[in-house]
């Protein structure tokens, strides 16, 4: 069975090559919608059991490179990449160095593969260097003036709320922060309460960085459209760990990072820019790549009116191919099986340490709030201390939430996670809370 189906696979690549070489022949261009078909040289074709359809996740975890005492339960912060995106940026490195070439092109592969995974027009997408880096180029780019107000919440990561609280101190805009701590559920008529007639702007995460919390981004972005006021999402933990479809959601603006749930390479990250937006402004930096016309005799220069723009200058092709590689790497295993997946071990854990009297969960126990990230407490000790002990000898990574003065441990479980590492952890834990008594 599994060679019948990989079998289909490269008969559907052939036909999706040619048809869309007849179609750049004719048109000089690929469709904006068209779906991107995954490089079939890198992607991870052993990855089932014996029945052909069913995913080996023992196989999926030999195909990454950690070291085998290293157990890294913080994919929510920076993840490793598997092997396939390693060697694709490597051999795209060496390309570049044997034929002295900058390969700009590579970037339009890559926009058609995020298109499909994320279920949007490529010309909406930019890849840009982190979530952080759109954040800013969205809170630079809406022509916030003194005495307009944004609304975020108290959950945000300092890269989703200090583009706004540099304004504020800049410009003089109003932040408004909600609390939306142990009350997630609520979070659309918590921000509904705090909109005013200056709201400009609404900017929450699709899943926080504190407790892992999934909020009702969709809710958020019809509150947004009722009352006028621009939606932006921070889905730095959403993109790779659950299904984001930007079609469905239809934000105003939304960020994500590859290097984290996408297992892709440092430096990447995604920007969605909505189409009235791309049309109606200009781009915030300016240069080759941004402009549609340029002529320097003139004083002539117009822009590009898609999310290309923000791809100026020469670009880090390497990892813009790493990412590709990402995407196929996920695209190929399937990204619900991949949620599902995470989301088993995260159970798995969120189950094994629940009912001690030592130790406080703070994500939310509704499966709909959670995904694949468990932040807790233990009574009595501090968390940073928790995870440099954990640490200690370079084996089990998690990270320290000291955002919003939590004092916490977050756990984060990744594909290349086994659940033996999980019961570990879980022991360890426990071992940690008894210790207070």
């Amino acid at each position: 069975m599994k060679k019948n189906h990989q079998k289909e696979n490269r008969r559907s690549f052939i036909k999706d090559k040619l048809w869309k070489g007849i179609l750049f022949a004719i048109t000089g261009s690929l469709p904006t919608i068209a779906r991107a078909t995954a490089d079939q040289e890198h992607l991870p074709t052993a990855i089932y059991t014996a029945d052909g359809e069913t995913i080996d996740w023992d196989k999926v975890k030999r195909m990454f490179t950690l070291a085998a005492k290293r157990h890294h339960f913080n994919t929510a912060s920076i993840s490793p990449s598997p092997k396939v995106v390693q060697d694709k940026t490597i051999e795209t490195i060496h390309y570049l160095n044997r034929f002295g070439s900058e390969e700009h092109k590579r970037v339009e592969p890559v926009r058609l593969k995020l298109g499909q995974l994320l279920n949007a027009p490529p010309t909406q997408l930019a890849i840009t260097r982190n979530t952080t880096e759109g954040m800013n180029i969205i809170a630079r780019s809406l022509g916030l003036q003194k005495g307009d107000e944004v609304i975020i919440t108290n959950q945000e990561h300092v890269g989703g709320a200090a583009p706004w609280l540099t304004l504020q101190n800049e410009i003089g805009i109003g932040v408004t922060v909600i609390d939306i701590a142990e009350n997630e559920e609520n979070t659309c008529s918590l921000l509904e309460r705090a909109i005013t007639p200056r709201t400009k702007a609404i900017s929450v995460s699709h899943i926080t960085c504190t407790t892992g919390a999934v909020l009702p981004v969709k809710d958020v972005i019809v509150l947004c459209k009722k009352h006028g006021v621009q939606s932006v999402i921070d889905g730095a933990q959403a993109v790779g760990q659950i299904p984001v479809d930007l079609g469905y959601l239809n934000p105003d603006f939304y960020a994500a990072s590859g290097h984290k749930w996408l297992y892709g390479p440092n430096g990447t990250g995604i920007l969605y820019l909505n189409k009235d937006f791309l049309m109606n402004t200009g781009p915030l930096f300016s240069g080759a790549y941004t402009d549609r016309i340029f002529d320097i005799n003139a004083g002539l220069i117009d822009y590009v009116q898609s999310a290309s723009r923000y791809e100026y200058g020469t670009l880090n092709a390497p990892i813009m191919a790493g990412l590709g590689a990402a995407v196929d790497f996920i695209q190929n295993i399937g990204t619900v099986r991949v949620t599902d997946r995470c989301k088993q071990l995260s159970t798995r854990f969120y189950m094994g340490i629940k009912g001690h009297k030592n130790i406080t969960i703070l994500t939310p126990e509704k499966e709909k709030l959670r995904a694949a990230i468990v932040t807790f407490r233990i009574s009595d000790k501090q968390s940073a201390e928790v995870c440099r002990l954990l640490v200690k000898g370079g084996v089990t990574v998690l990270r320290h939430v000291h955002e919003n003065n939590l004092n916490a441990i977050r756990a984060s479980f990744a594909i290349f996670t086994s659940e033996e590492e999980v019961d570990e952890l879980i022991a360890r834990i426990l071992l940690l809370a008894e210790a207070n008594e």
